[in-house]
């Protein structure tokens, strides 16, 4: 029995091995369009770089994006200078911060397409719309076609994401209570 509880506590230790993870939800509205989705980072609290973000799933509406229609999708993350930045708790952008800084996250709609839909947080040259600025696209690279794109322009410091709550799933609390059934019985038995 002893073993068994053991091999049960070794279980339990390695499945929280991802906890240094932490999955943020982003919910903006952006002119007349939103973003909303998740955003995982490895942990990391301070100016966050490419290798930072590990996954990310966002829904992109606006009126001028695939004619209107959401779009949900993941792909390469580009991300460019100092001014996104994460705490515990908030994903932060600085948009006051000057020079070639921006946080893009990008996908094509078709593969192998050069058209495609992007969220971005700029503070210079993300894409065609102006400095100082948060915007959702859906443009062809070196391009500037400017009504495919809804924007937010700000000179401060914006959370842009903020830590998603995680509830315990229902099978934690069922497998918590049958251990302690194991237990309780165990201890009976000796």
């Amino acid at each position: 029995m002893k073993c068994f509880l053991a091999t049960v506590f070794l279980t339990l230790c390695a499945s929280t091995a991802n906890a240094a993870f932490i999955v943020y939800d982003v919910n903006r509205t952006i002119g007349a369009g939103t973003v909303t989705g998740s955003i995982t980072t490895d942990g990391t609290i301070g100016v966050l770089s490419k290798t930072n973000i590990k996954d990310w799933s966002l829904t992109l509406t606006a009126p001028n994006l695939n004619e209107g229609a959401p779009h949900t999708f993941k792909g390469k993350t580009l991300i460019g200078g100092t001014a996104a930045s994460a705490t515990s708790t908030e994903l932060l952008y600085d948009l006051s911060i000057e020079g070639l800084n921006y946080f893009m996250l990008m996908s094509n709609i078709i593969p192998g397409s050069t058209t495609a839909n992007f969220w971005c947080l700029e503070t210079m040259n993300c894409s065609a719309g102006p400095n100082l600025s948060e915007q959702i696209g859906h443009t062809i690279p070196n391009s500037s076609v400017a009504d495919q794109f809804q924007q937010y322009t700000a000179t401060d410091t914006i959370v842009f994401a903020t830590v998603a709550v995680v509830p315990v799933p229902a099978a934690v609390w069922l497998f918590g209570s049958g251990l302690l059934g194991l237990i309780g019985f165990a201890r009976r038995k000796s």
